[in-house]
């Protein structure tokens, strides 16, 4: 969908060096929720970034899509020179730390990430380079479609910067910082399908009762709409989604984060 890029992020504040480390820390992932837009909450990313005391970050979204492959929406809180390179390399979505993501609940770092094949080698040597010297991958599954992964990536120039107990505080700073940011896209990212497709709060209720595997039949007695009238109101779904059925609507559409606390 987006990918968005700016000048590496820097920071003297340290948890070693500073004893206002976390407040000012925490004030800055707290404003993450105030960007007006994608450019603007790269700034607030930036911002976070360089308050927590690493080099750089990366956070992107992978989104299934029905047939095709998933759309994405990244952020690169780094150095310009690393999203041209990487993109030549390929999709992030292929990228090591995503197959760390994919396979951990709980953040990892460097040290779990594996080279399989030359091109992992080629793309963590890449990272390297642009203050990936050490990095910190915190992965956030969508609670209504586990299929939708978002990884948030923090970098330092320094080795093992992430390890040990000395890291505790900066592991869990990075934790805060993801979940703002998947407040922040999944609120984004449900707006932006909502005005799209046109969609008013009794469409979003039919796909929510969908997504739960309900049937013709017991979505209409639950809405008190006739059978007919809630297949003719899918199909008109279907089309305004851009899908081929009704289930696949409600996957795009939980995927975008639209049925998020239903």
């Amino acid at each position: 969908m987006s990918s968005i890029n700016r000048a590496r992020a820097t920071s003297s504040h340290h948890p070693e060096e500073d004893p206002e480390y976390p407040v000012f820390a925490l004030d800055a992932i707290m404003k993450v929720h105030l960007a007006e837009d994608a450019p603007h909450l790269l700034e607030r990313l930036m911002s976070a970034t360089a308050a927590i005391g690493v080099t750089a970050s990366i956070y992107t979204v992978a989104i299934p899509e029905t047939g095709t492959e998933p759309s994405s929406f990244s952020l690169f809180a780094c150095h310009p020179g690393f999203a041209q390179q990487q993109c030549r390399l390929g999709p992030l979505l292929n990228h090591p730390w995503f197959r760390v993501a994919r396979t951990r609940s709980a953040p990892s770092t460097d040290r779990q990430v594996q080279a399989r094949q030359s091109s992992d080698t080629e793309a963590i040597e890449l990272a390297r380079r642009y203050g990936f010297t050490s990095c910190l991958i915190v992965p956030t599954s969508s609670s209504v479609d586990p299929e939708r992964l978002e990884m948030l990536c923090l970098g330092s120039n320094r080795g093992d910067a992430f390890e040990g107990e000395d890291a505790r505080m900066v592991r869990t700073l990075a934790r805060a910082l993801a979940a703002e940011l998947h407040d922040w896209v999944s609120r984004h990212l449900s707006e932006s399908l909502q005005e799209a497709a046109q969609l008013h709060e009794t469409d979003i209720e039919l796909l929510r009762l969908e997504w739960q595997g309900l049937s013709t039949k017991e979505i209409s007695l639950k809405t008190g709409l006739s059978t007919a009238t809630v297949d003719s109101r899918f199909q008109r779904l279907n089309s305004r989604l851009q899908c081929a059925n009704r289930k696949a609507s409600a996957r795009r559409a939980a995927a975008y984060g639209l049925l998020e606390g239903t």
